[in-house]
C-alpha cells in the first residue's frame, strides 16, 4: 500500500508539472508541449500503475483506500506547489 502512495504522489507532482506555472516554478526553463506531454504520459501511467497494485489485492475496501489517498495526495502536491511558488 505505500509503493501505491508513493508511485500517486509522483504521478500528481507528473500532472502539475503540466502546467506552466507549476513547472516554471520547479525548473525554471521553459515549458514546451513536448515536455507537457511526457509529464502528462508518466503520471496517468504511474497513477494507472497505483491503482493496479491496489486491484489486485483481496480486500474489497482497497478502491476506497486507494481513493482517500488520491484525495490526500492532491493536497499534498497542491501544498508542495504553493510552497513552491511562493518562494520564489
Amino acid at each position: 500500500m505505500l509503493i501505491s502512495f508513493i508511485l500517486q504522489l509522483i504521478a500528481l507532482w507528473c500532472l502539475s508539472m503540466t502546467m506552466t506555472k507549476h513547472f516554471r516554478s520547479v525548473f525554471n526553463t521553459t515549458f514546451t508541449a513536448e515536455k507537457g506531454k511526457r509529464f502528462k504520459v508518466l503520471g496517468w501511467f504511474l497513477l494507472l500503475v497505483s491503482f493496479v497494485i491496489v486491484a489486485f489485492q483481496n480486500t474489497a475496501m482497497m478502491s476506497v483506500y486507494w481513493l482517500s489517498y488520491l484525495a490526500l495526495n492532491i493536497f499534498i502536491v497542491a501544498l508542495i506547489n504553493a510552497w513552491r511558488s511562493s518562494k520564489q
